[in-house]
């Protein structure tokens, strides 16, 4: 594992501040081992390299998951699901813009661009009601795997026995986010899962992560199940409202 620091800010006449974001490029076989480390694929290369970064990750421990639903359906109509490699063909499935009307639904401000860069670990599950393509829903996930030597081909990524599936953006035309991640979850625990991941704990807008069976987050030494110190923290993330209050942290009341 080759680390990487990419020094963004830093205060020190009035403040002791370093802002810097750890990344790390990855062997093949040292995968499995970054995960249980807290660390997750970044969607866009750096360098021209595919890298991994450092943060407060969230995963449920799929041997605890149950599933929170019995069927999923969308106003009594189900909802099928079909997996596709990620490449160029997603953009002819119309996925740009269900993701456009998403993002204008939640009234979000676009901050990247899902379909800019694919990796061979990269596909999308993609959600329909009726026929396959009346798509009203999609997630652009990541799929991790255990050592090399589980595999006969080294560049493929199976969808049994991966060690970890990400979820990375999910949008949809229609309010179906809880039903479809529990499908996600659900299909990762058929396919032998171990570990379904999803991405970052930061903020009030993440503490519904923790409502999962299984849930654990990475504290930067251990992979912790106290949901409450983790809800917490989310809502202090969310109370920090400037550089004075990050260099005060430890003053900032850490209230419920």
């Amino acid at each position: 594992m080759e680390l990487i620091f990419d020094h963004t800010l830093g205060k020190q006449e009035h403040q002791d501040i370093v802002i810097c974001r750890p990344m790390a490029i990855v062997d093949i076989d040292e995968e499995h081992e970054a995960l249980d480390h807290g660390w997750l694929a970044l969607d866009h290369p750096v360098m021209n390299r595919e890298v991994f970064y450092q943060s407060r990750s969230t995963r449920i421990n799929l041997d605890l998951y149950k599933p929170r639903y019995k069927r999923h359906e969308y106003q009594g109509d189900e909802i099928g699901v079909k997996i596709i490699d990620a490449s160029e063909m997603v953009k002819l499935l119309g996925l740009p813009h269900i993701y456009k009307q998403y993002m204008e639904r939640k009234k979000f401000t676009q901050d990247y661009d899902p379909f800019a860069h694919y990796h061979p670990r990269d596909q999308f599950m993609i959600f329909y009601t009726g026929s396959a393509d009346n798509i009203i829903g999609f997630t652009k996930q990541k799929r991790y795997r255990w050592e090399a030597e589980h595999y006969s081909t080294i560049d493929s990524y199976d969808s049994k026995d991966l060690h970890g599936l990400e979820s990375v953006l999910h949008a949809n035309t229609v309010p179906i986010s809880e039903v479809t991640l529990d499908m996600e979850i659900e299909w990762a625990a058929n396919n032998y899962v171990s570990y379904f991941y999803m991405g970052s704990g930061y903020e009030t807008s993440s503490e519904y992560k923790a409502n999962y069976r299984g849930f654990e987050w990475w504290t930067g030494t251990e992979w912790s199940r106290n949901k409450k110190q983790y809800r917490r923290l989310c809502k202090r993330d969310s109370r920090i409202e400037s550089l004075r209050d990050l260099g005060n942290l430890s003053l900032i009341p850490d209230k419920s």
